[in-house]
């Protein structure tokens, strides 16, 4: 018979459960569960959390499925009790998402995720084009390893702006390949040069191939995507500084 927690690990993971969850808008099922011992506990310490639930959402962030694992972590009792989680320092983490096709849809097109993303610095033949992408961007997951993304752009010309439209199909990382950029068209009838149209396509290529991803201060770092027709997997390393609030 499994060994059942101990109050102190039931306290604190109840507590915890109670600040994760004073954070969610929704949240379908969550459990939390915690190694520590009394005097660890007192002090917001623990070896370990497990954080696992379904159909979890902030804001215009939802996630189907997701469990994350952390590593030593030590949490400021006081900010317990006030039901907002502070770290009292950094932490690492390891997270399984899944996201439907709608939940990768609602989280690109809110205004949450649209203010994190910078414009685009372009170099076509020695000079820097700025390019903003625009809302709604419409993300298809149409088979499986295929990811598809189109939506609209502006570009900021020396001449000034004009729109354009762009769809890419991408190919995530795999054991036996990194991530690559399948295929890539602009909008014909706009206008654009072979320059510029070579210059976004690098620049697409050049995301994709970052090691890792800056999110509110946390570094994170993709190891596995799977992608299957409607529906993503995504296995990641994340160092996290403090718990953000989004």
């Amino acid at each position: 018979m499994p060994d059942q927690p101990h109050l102190e690990e039931q306290l604190l993971s109840q507590a915890i459960a109670a600040g994760l969850s004073s954070q969610l808008d929704e949240a379908e099922t969550m459990s939390v569960d915690i190694h520590t011992d009394v005097a660890k506990a007192v002090q917001g310490k623990a070896d370990g959390i497990a954080i696992s639930g379904q159909g979890m959402a902030m804001g215009d962030i939802r996630v189907q499925d997701l469990e994350v694992q952390t590593d030593r972590i030590a949490i400021n009792p006081l900010s317990i009790l006030l039901g907002k989680l502070e770290l009292s320092h950094p932490i690492d983490a390891t997270a399984t998402l899944t996201l439907t096709e709608a939940d990768l849809n609602r989280a690109m097109n809110s205004p949450m995720v649209a203010e994190r993303i910078p414009p685009l610095l372009l170099n076509v033949d020695g000079t820097i084009v700025p390019v903003e992408l625009q809302l709604p961007l419409e993300v298809k997951l149409p088979a499986a390893g295929r990811i598809a993304l189109g939506g609209k752009a502006v570009l900021f010309e020396p001449a000034g702006p004009r729109q354009t439209e762009f769809d890419v199909m991408i190919v995530p990382h795999s054991d036996h390949q990194p991530v690559r950029l399948e295929a890539f068209q602009c909008q014909p009838g706009q206008g654009l040069s072979l320059e510029f149209t070579i210059a976004l396509m690098q620049k697409f290529q050049e995301l994709l191939q970052l090691p890792y991803l800056e999110i509110e201060g946390m570094a994170v770092r993709v190891k596995r995507l799977e992608v299957q027709p409607g529906q993503l997997t995504l296995e990641t390393e994340t160092y996290i500084p403090q718990i953000p609030s989004l």
